[in-house]
């Protein structure tokens, strides 16, 4: 009996370890936007760019980290990031923003990067490299942006260039999600420790029964004389797990857990056989230990 609640026990920690180890916290959610910036994008909307400027070029990174509660944003900061070149020597940035706006529109701030014409960020050689961070997002602000980062754009505004400089498109770069997937290399770590496991408890239980027969008197060669595995009890128990493992599929799939293909389904479908063989035996030694 000591053997089969080890077993049990072994069975439970290492799964929730596996679990542990292939999926990050559901409360944090990391979203990375990247804008190529251009002067030449400002006069295409309308802007005028000092001719000193028309040649600006960079990049602009914002970057959102929201709390997540059930799949809804609670709470989001932003960063700002950029590097400029082409400006003029005597330039200094005095307003960095996210505005609200399509391609050759412009629009009103969202997002202010909390750069103002009082600290003013000098241009060394005609480029300029600077950061913002902590800057609180509204819940409905960020999830605007995720919706739909084409309909925003990034604009660094000058002393010079007073309407903007430099602007692009936000386009998402990466998604650093707080619900992991499995990769292809990690359900093979998760059906090699159920193999393992079923295994283990497949030996386990025939030590338990056989010490059981032993101490009663009675003569048991687990695997022989009686059934180790019994296929039907086996297949009724993998219909239960299998069903509640495809009703659970939907769920799990809204929560990141899975994704929708060939990789997670049948991953899942292994594992809910596996875990079904393992069951199958502690009901089996059950049934056995009572006769």
């Amino acid at each position: 009996m000591k053997r089969v609640l080890v077993s049990v026990l072994m069975m439970t920690l290492t799964i929730a370890s596996v679990a542990m180890a292939t999926m990050r916290s559901v409360n944090a959610e990391t979203i990375v936007f990247t804008a190529q910036m251009l002067a030449a994008n400002e006069i295409a909307a309308g802007v005028a760019v000092n001719p000193t400027e028309a040649g600006t070029t960079g990049q602009g990174i914002f970057t959102l980290d929201t709390t997540v509660s059930g799949g809804v944003i609670t709470a989001a900061t932003a960063r700002f990031d950029c590097v400029l070149t082409g400006m003029a020597s005597n330039s200094v940035v005095i307003l960095t923003h996210i505005h609200e706006g399509a391609v050759g529109v412009s629009g009103p701030v969202r997002v202010d990067s909390g750069v103002t014409p009082g600290a003013p960020i000098p241009a060394a050689g005609g480029g300029v490299s600077f950061s913002r961070s902590g800057i609180t997002v509204t819940p409905a602000q960020a999830q605007a942006i995720i919706n739909n980062p084409g309909g925003f754009y990034f604009n660094t505004h000058t002393s010079l260039s007073t309407s903007g400089v430099a602007r692009g498109q936000l386009v998402r770069l990466q998604q650093n999600t707080g619900l992991a997937a499995p990769t292809l290399s990690e359900w093979g770590l998760i059906l090699m420790l159920l193999v393992f496991l079923a295994v283990g408890t497949y030996f386990l239980v025939g030590s338990a029964v056989m010490a059981g027969a032993g101490a009663g008197g009675g003569s048991v060669a687990f695997g022989r004389s009686s059934k180790s595995i019994d296929r039907k009890l086996l297949a009724r128990v993998a219909l239960y797990v299998e069903v509640i493992l495809m009703l659970a599929f939907p769920i799990a799939l809204r929560a990141g857990l899975v994704e929708f293909d060939v990789k997670d389904v049948i991953g899942t479908l292994t594992s809910g056989l596996l875990i079904s063989f393992i069951i199958h035996l502690f009901i089996q030694s059950s049934r056995q230990r009572r006769v």
